[in-house]
Order: structure tokens, then C-alpha cells, then sequence
């Protein structure tokens, strides 16, 4: 299956090295995430991101999503990249739609992409939330993972969990298998929640964190009085409890009536716990994209189009410079002082190769 170049590279980005734990604010929006590899797992198998986007002069798009890789079942880490960057490419692409049938298309889309890829075989939960400044704030669940509401001291999960143990309330002995997930393929049916225009904090967690009684995530969160260290502590309290999975939060506070508006219409901004990425849409070229990451001394480099995309550029056909008149003395002075240009590729991007 031949991927978006935007998609492909949003997910090399969320599969490259990173640290075990991180917590951040994210820009001016108000809210912040975290991730944390737990003390049991070998790997963190949960991926969390935030992306940001200018759709005109007057109106921006925002997307928090976070998703846990299936255990036991194939490369967990890869499906949750691969379901969070075919979500953010849905997202994108069918802007033209409402804001809950864009959520149902970018997260079917994702279920297909990661279907194709695994055939069942692996997959993800995914929790997320989108917020159109021109058309308000919904979210979206399928899985275990969740989205709680917190206001004026009461926590109130608002999603239902795709589990046996929730579709069986009255069971002994309820089993905690998925009914459904990201990559399953037919049948994968997304919640569509709508957010409550009134809350304190928009939670979105993992297993990992959720696990824990509810009263006392309830008196953690109360205790925070800003989204950063609301996301930190939650974090906290599930390592003491024995950090026994990856933990993963989203924790959103009001958004404004307008966010600040960036710069450039073209520009796609990315968040995840442990870094950023600007991914630059040339309309010049359609889907062909110019990527820009900042190096360790801070310069920029901007890299070519995908290869697969290339074909989409049209070169202007540059003019030839004037050939210099050389003898051949100073023929094989010019080829000796030339100098030499060596590019390397790393075979290994975006495989799962995460500790």
C-alpha cells in the first residue's frame, strides 16, 4: 500500500529514539502531554501528538490523539504511529466536511491503513480530540483508551470502553478483551463524543494511567491547577502504583474563542512529548511536501520532496552558466579542488527498533 509522503513521514518521526519519560506544554494552545515508559515494558508502545494547523486567515484546526499499541499482538509501537499519522492525514485531507464526519472518515482511514498493513494481526486504541475554531470541539474513541471531563471536583469519563468487562457490567468474571480497535478492519465502528462546552479539564489517558482508582485520579487532578502538572502527576501516581504499562495523558484546558494565528497557512505543526516537527504543504507541487527540522546547533534543514512525489514537481528549466575556457592544465586542477557531496540514508527509518 503506497502512503501518503506527509503520512510516512509523521510516522518515521513518532517511531525515531526517544527518551523513556516526557511531559510538555505545547506551544501557546492550552493544554499539555506527557508519556512514560512504566517500569515492566520493554518498550513504550503508546503514541501521543498534537497537531496544529492554519486553515485560512480566520480559522485553525487543532488535533490531540493519543494511542496504545495492542500487546501481544504485532509491532504495538508501529501500529500507534501508523494510527496516529493516518488519523492526522484524514484529518487534513477532508477539511471540506463536517467536523464529525471528518473525525469518522481519518479515523476509518486509519483503521484501513493499519488493517493493510498487519491484516489483524496488530492495531491500536486511539482517543482524540479535535477543535475547529470555526466549528467547535468533538472527540473520538475506539478501544480502552479514554476521555474524562473534570469540573468543579468531579471527574466523568465521557467515552465507553470497546471491552467485554464494559459490555458485560453484570458478568462475575468480565474479560478485558477489545471488541474493537484501529487496524481490525470491517466492523470498526468510531464513538464520536461531544466535548461539554463547559469544563475545567479534558482528560485523555491510556490503561496505563486509567487502571487506577477513579476517586483518586479525581483528588490528583483537583490538586493541579495547571495542565502540565495535572499530566505529570497522573504519570506519577501510576509509576508509584507500580508502573506496571505505558502511561500516557492529554490534558486540555478551555480553549480560547480564538487561538493566536501562526504565520503561514502552509505550515503543519507537531508535538509530541519529546520534540517538534513543522511539515511545510507547497501548493506549487500538491501533495509533495518540504520537510524542516532543527538540528542540534539550531540551523534548519530543508530537505527534498519524497521520492514519490517528485514527479509532481514541475522544474523550471534552469539557465546553463557560461562554460569557462580551460586548459587541460587547469582541467585537472578544477576537477581536484571540486568538492565532493556524500549522502547517506538510513535504511533503518521507521522500523520498530525501540529497546
Amino acid at each position: 500500500m503506497t502512503l501518503d509522503p506527509i503520512q510516512m513521514r509523521i510516522y518515521n518521526w513518532l517511531m525515531r529514539r526517544t527518551t523513556n519519560s516526557a511531559v510538555r506544554r505545547v506551544g501557546e494552545l492550552p493544554l499539555s502531554i506527557g508519556s512514560d515508559i512504566g517500569f515492566v515494558r520493554n518498550e513504550n508502545q503508546d503514541r501521543v501528538a498534537v497537531l496544529r494547523m492554519q486553515l485560512d486567515k480566520g480559522n485553525s484546526v487543532t488535533i490531540a490523539a493519543l494511542c496504545d499499541g495492542m500487546g501481544g499482538m504485532l509491532e504495538g509501537s508501529a501500529c500507534a504511529a501508523q494510527a496516529i499519522s493516518s488519523f492526522f492525514m484524514g484529518c487534513i485531507r477532508h477539511q471540506d466536511v463536517s467536523l464529525r464526519e471528518r473525525l469518522v472518515l481519518a479515523t476509518q482511514e486509519a483503521n484501513q491503513v493499519v488493517h493493510s498493513l498487519y491484516q489483524g494481526r496488530g492495531g491500536a486504541t486511539i482517543s482524540a480530540v479535535l477543535f475547529d475554531s470555526s466549528g467547535g470541539m468533538l472527540g473520538v474513541n475506539v478501544g480502552d483508551s479514554r476521555i474524562y471531563k473534570y469540573q468543579e471536583g468531579t471527574l466523568e469519563q465521557i467515552t465507553v470502553d470497546d471491552t467485554l468487562a464494559d459490555l458485560l457490567k453484570n458478568d462475575l468474571q468480565p474479560r478485558n478483551e477489545l471488541l474493537q480497535f484501529v487496524g481490525m478492519g470491517e466492523g470498526m465502528e468510531p464513538h464520536v463524543i461531544d466535548i461539554p462546552t463547559s469544563y475545567d479539564f479534558i482528560i485523555l489517558t491510556t490503561d496505563g494511567v486509567h487502571f487506577i482508582d477513579r476517586q483518586v485520579l479525581q483528588m490528583v487532578i483537583q490538586a493541579a491547577k495547571d495542565s502540565a502538572i495535572a499530566v505529570r502527576r497522573l504519570i506519577d501516581i501510576a509509576k508509584w502504583c507500580g508502573g506496571r504499562d505505558n502511561a500516557s495523558v492529554i490534558a486540555i484546558t478551555p480553549y480560547p474563542p480564538q487561538l493566536p494565528l501562526l504565520d503561514d497557512t502552509d505550515v503543519v505543526q507537531i508535538w509530541d512529548p519529546f520534540g517538534e516537527l513543522q511539515v511545510v504543504l507547497s501548493k506549487a507541487i500538491g501533495n509533495a511536501i518540504a520537510e524542516k527540522e532543527p538540528t542540534k546547533d539550531g540551523k534548519v534543514i530543508v530537505a527534498e520532496p519524497a521520492e514519490n512525489t517528485k514527479r509532481l514537481t514541475k522544474h523550471k528549466k534552469k539557465s546553463k552558466p557560461a562554460k569557462r575556457k580551460t586548459t587541460p592544465k587547469n582541467q585537472e586542477e578544477v576537477k581536484k579542488e571540486r568538492p565532493q557531496l556524500n549522502i547517506y540514508f538510513n535504511g533503518n527509518a521507521g522500523k520498530d527498533n525501540h529497546g
